[in-house]
């Protein structure tokens, strides 16, 4: 038994390269994706049409929304402007100064009936394509506008006279006159001496001057 002993003793120890045991797997918690589920709604499809449709004017509506919010009236109107002495703010609106004439001119749109609102809205709409064609044909929009807003008297005439305080701003003989003629020429209304008829046969420049405007066709 000893000499048995002794012979295993002295035998060579040999190491083996892989273990005993096969190694334990362990999952990476840093790593782990939780369970997915795999079940699938059959009844769960694409959006329809009108769910779409029902977006769109969702999203349509926030956006209009969110501009009222962001933009208030106030922020597209002109400065308010500066104070002025009783003495510098006239009364009559034709002869009133500077930026106040026009501040009187937004109060009376809102204070203004509602046919005379509407109107107004044309009104600008008109008003803007004409500057967009220049000074002269706006000048001649102008001018037969506000003979087309005149009350003509007992002989169907509208005095120049009148036509003058109606633009009491603009010069007679610079801009207001020949507005005018062209607006004869063009056959949108008739310059007329004070009395009587014009002879279209006679030169211009031979005729009376005129005195008085007989409109033919409305603005």
């Amino acid at each position: 038994m000893n000499a048995l002993r002794d012979v295993d003793d002295d035998a060579a120890t040999t190491v083996m390269d892989c273990a005993a045991l096969p190694p334990q797997q362990r999952m990476s918690v840093a790593h782990s994706e939780p369970p997915r589920d795999t079940l699938v709604d059959t009844k769960c499809g694409p959006p329809s049409r009108w769910d779409r449709l029902c977006a769109f004017i969702g999203r349509k509506a926030d956006t209009f929304l969110d501009a009222l919010r962001e933009r208030s009236l106030s922020s597209l109107l002109p400065p308010v402007p500066p104070y002025r002495s009783p003495r510098e703010t006239r009364v009559s609106a034709r002869t009133m100064l500077g930026d106040d004439r026009w501040e009187l001119l937004l109060i009376e749109l809102l204070r203004a009936p509602l046919h005379y609102q509407r109107t107004a809205r044309e009104v600008i709409t008109y008003a803007v394509d004409l500057r967009q064609l220049g000074d002269e044909v706006y000048t001649d929009g102008l001018v037969h506008f506000v003979l087309s807003r005149q009350r003509e008297d007992a002989d169907g005439t509208i005095s120049i006279g009148r036509l003058r305080d109606a633009l009491c701003d603009i010069s007679f003989s610079g801009t207001l006159m020949p507005a005018l003629r062209r607006l004869d020429e063009e056959g949108t209304i008739d310059l007329l001496p004070a009395n009587g008829d014009v002879d279209r046969n006679t030169p211009s420049e031979l005729r009376a001057p005129p005195a008085r405007i007989r409109l033919r066709v409305l603005v």
